[in-house]
């Protein structure tokens, strides 16, 4: 994406505690996949491995945001399989790290509830 404005990436709180978590788990290696996944966010914020993820229950984003989430495998079982959601602003460049979790902790994602708190608290909506 030569030429274009680079995006940034901003961790929300609830991303940092789920991240320590899983590193603690899974240590250095987890991290330094991680930032290898989060170096190709900056270029490409829609890699084959992501998909539009579904808003929990009735909130509504502000127009210029769209949530995503990605999918990607680490070590073999449940744990293994990792599960990253973000928002991403097209307009102003921005990607905001909303949570990372394993297949174990949540087999689909976290509680709706949870999900439209996190949104609500990162967005200030």
């Amino acid at each position: 994406m030569s030429g274009s404005t680079p995006f940034s990436i901003e961790a929300s709180d609830n991303f940092n505690r789920s991240f320590k978590k899983l590193a603690k788990i899974h240590g250095a290696s987890f991290v330094e996949i991680i930032s290898k996944v989060l170096e190709e966010l900056i270029d490409y914020q829609y890699p084959n491995n992501s998909r539009n993820e579904p808003l929990p229950g009735k909130i509504k984003l502000p127009e210029e945001w769209t949530f995503h989430k990605i999918d990607f495998r680490i070590a073999k079982g449940a744990s293994g399989q990792i599960r990253l959601m973000y928002l991403v602003n097209a307009t102003t460049c921005i990607i905001k790290l909303v949570r990372i979790y394993s297949h174990e902790q949540f087999s689909k994602r976290p509680a709706d509830a949870d999900l439209k708190s996190v949104l609500r608290e990162i967005l200030e909506f």
